[in-house]
């Protein structure tokens, strides 16, 4: 009886420490956000139907919850915060803001659905553009939809799809928070740029024809 266990013993070990390393090959692991988010942009930036002008003013505003519009998480607000940059980084102004706004609504002639709130918000600035997004988390990935919208037609003039595995850090930073929860982030673009945005009063140059009534 002694002799079996001893020859079992090592067969059951060998098949535990099997199962083990099974499980930790299907780990999911974190992908580098910056540089999905960096890639995200050129896509956006390769599938323009109109190519946005250098040193242009583009409104970014904080990526959404898909299955709730008026929330968002700490995974909405780095990766907006992240296109931001390589917008940035492209030659463009930016004014970071959060919008309660589905992108995804448009009227029956292709133009997008703009709320009366949300038209008062981008008339305060002189931008061309706005990008923004929704996502949805899953059990294994987070996807991500991104629209660039021509603010003078209010049509989609770009758009880009992505996933993100749910790592350890994207499975904490998905979390929601309501939109608003903290002040929204309407950051200027740097000195240099001489961008004509304020974060507490509006600008008080004359509104440009960017068609949003």
């Amino acid at each position: 009886m002694l002799r079996k266990a001893t020859i079992l013993l090592p067969a059951l070990l060998a098949a535990t420490l099997s199962g083990c390393a099974g499980y930790r090959q299907y780990e999911v692991k974190d992908a580098d956000l910056i540089q999905v988010s960096y890639d995200a942009v050129a896509e956006l930036n390769s599938r323009l139907n109109r190519k946005i002008p250098k040193n242009s003013l583009i409104v970014v505003s904080t990526l959404l919850n898909v299955d709730n519009l008026n929330k968002t998480s700490a995974f909405g607000r780095i990766v907006s915060d992240q296109i931001a940059s390589a917008f940035h980084k492209d030659g463009h102004q930016i004014v970071g803001m959060e919008l309660p706004i589905d992108l995804f609504i448009m009227k029956e002639d292709g133009t997008l659905q703009l709320t009366p709130e949300t038209k008062k918000e981008l008339k305060r600035y002189q931008a061309g553009v706005l990008v923004g997004g929704v996502y949805a988390p899953g059990k294994k990935n987070t996807y991500v939809s991104l629209r660039i919208i021509d603010l003078a037609t209010k049509t989609v003039i770009s758009s880009a799809d992505f996933s993100v595995p749910m790592g350890p850090d994207a499975k904490f930073l998905t979390a929601s928070k309501e939109v608003g929860s903290t002040a929204s982030a309407e950051a200027t673009a740097e000195p240099q740029e001489q961008a004509a945005v304020e974060t507490e009063k509006p600008v008080e140059a004359k509104p440009a024809k960017t068609g949003i009534e």
